[in-house]
C-alpha cells in the first residue's frame, strides 16, 4: 500500500512539474495588446452567453444570444429570464438601442470598453497574463486585472487566442467572493457576406419618453446647482450625465464615473424620497445636500465611497 501511495505521489509531482514547465516555456503575450484585440474581434460570429450576478443574495442569471460583426455592429437577444425574454439590444457601432416588444425605448452612445477607457484602465489596474487554457476547445489566454487601490473588484478574462473574443469572465471582491460571471456556451463563426443585415437594422423611431435626457456637465451644474468634478479619488473620471424622471413627476440627476473598468453612480434625489434598494451587495453612501440627498452607489468598498462622497 505504501509503495502504491509513493507511486501516486511521484506521478502527481511529474504532472505538476510538466505544468510548471509549460508555464515557464510558454511565451506570454502583452496583456494590454490582448485587451486591445478584444475591443474589435476581426471576425463575424454568433454565440450563446450565460451571465450570472450576485448583486442580491438570491443572484440573477440570464441567457443571451449574440451576433457580432467586425465593424462593431451587434445584436443581443435575451432568451431568459421570462420577464426579459424578447428584449433586444442593437448597436450600429456608435449608438445602441433597447427594443422591448418591437418598440425602441431609448438610444444611447455605445457603452463598451473603448481605447480611451482601456488607457484609463491600464493606469488604475495591474494586468497579468496567467497562461493559456482551453475554452470551448479553443486556446484562450487568461488575463487577470487587479486594482492598484484596495477595495475595488478583481477581474479575470479568458480571451480567444486567435480572435480576441471574450469567452469567459469573472468578477470578484478582494476576498474572492464572486460578484458576476459570464461564459460563452456556444460559438459559431459566420461569413459576414451571408449574415442578414436586417438583424442589425436600427430603429427608425424611438418611443416618446421623458424618462431619460442626456445633459452636458455644464447643463447639469447650472440646472441642479451642483459641482460635478471631472475626476474623483481613486482614478474615477466623469463619463456621462443624464436626467431621469421618476414616478410622480420627480426627477433625479444621474452621473456616471469610471476608472476604465469599474463604474460608480451618483444620484441626486429629493431629501424626503427614500428609494428602496432591497437586499443588495452593492455599496451605497447617502449624503445630505440641503433639500436634496446624494446617493453614491458602486461595487467597491463602502469606505472608498465615503471618501468619494466628500468630493461633493
Amino acid at each position: 500500500m505504501n509503495e502504491y501511495r509513493l507511486k501516486l505521489f511521484s506521478l502527481a509531482i511529474l504532472m505538476l512539474s510538466a505544468t510548471l514547465f509549460k508555464a515557464a516555456s510558454e511565451t506570454l503575450p502583452d496583456p494590454l495588446n490582448l485587451l486591445r484585440k478584444a475591443l474589435h474581434p476581426p471576425v463575424a460570429y454568433t454565440c450563446k452567453i450565460v451571465v450570472s450576478s450576485w448583486g442580491s443574495p438570491k443572484g440573477d442569471t440570464a441567457l443571451l444570444r449574440e451576433w457580432r460583426l467586425p465593424d462593431g455592429r451587434y445584436r443581443i437577444e435575451y432568451l431568459s429570464p421570462k420577464n426579459l425574454r424578447g428584449t433586444v439590444l442593437i448597436s450600429d457601432g456608435k449608438k445602441r438601442w433597447r427594443i422591448v416588444k418591437g418598440k425602441a425605448m431609448w438610444g444611447l452612445e455605445v457603452d463598451e470598453l473603448t481605447p480611451e477607457r482601456l488607457d484609463l484602465l491600464s493606469k488604475n489596474y495591474r494586468l497579468t497574463v496567467l497562461g493559456s487554457t482551453a475554452v470551448l476547445g479553443r486556446k484562450a489566454w487568461q488575463v487577470a486585472i487587479s486594482p492598484k487601490v484596495k477595495g475595488k473588484p478583481h477581474h479575470k478574462f479568458w480571451l480567444d487566442a486567435e480572435h480576441g473574443i471574450i469567452l469567459k469572465g469573472e468578477i470578484s471582491d478582494e476576498r474572492d467572493v464572486p460578484i458576476a460571471f459570464m461564459s460563452v456556451t456556444e460559438l459559431k463563426f459566420l461569413n459576414p457576406k451571408e449574415v442578414s443585415h436586417r438583424l442589425f437594422a436600427t430603429p427608425v423611431k424611438v418611443a416618446a419618453t421623458k424618462s431619460q435626457k442626456q445633459l452636458t456637465k455644464v447643463q447639469a451644474q447650472n440646472e441642479w446647482s451642483l459641482n460635478l468634478p471631472d475626476s474623483l479619488p481613486f482614478g474615477f473620471l466623469l463619463e456621462r450625465v443624464e436626467e431621469v424622471e421618476l414616478p410622480k413627476n420627480l426627477r433625479t440627476l444621474h452621473a456616471v464615473y469610471t476608472d476604465g473598468l469599474t463604474k460608480i453612480s451618483l444620484f441626486v434625489l429629493p431629501s424626503n424620497l427614500k428609494p428602496s434598494l432591497g437586499a443588495s451587495r452593492i455599496s451605497v453612501v447617502r449624503k445630505p445636500l440641503g433639500k436634496r440627498v446624494l446617493l453614491v452607489v458602486g461595487s467597491i468598498d463602502k469606505s472608498l465611497l465615503e471618501r468619494i462622497a466628500k468630493s461633493f
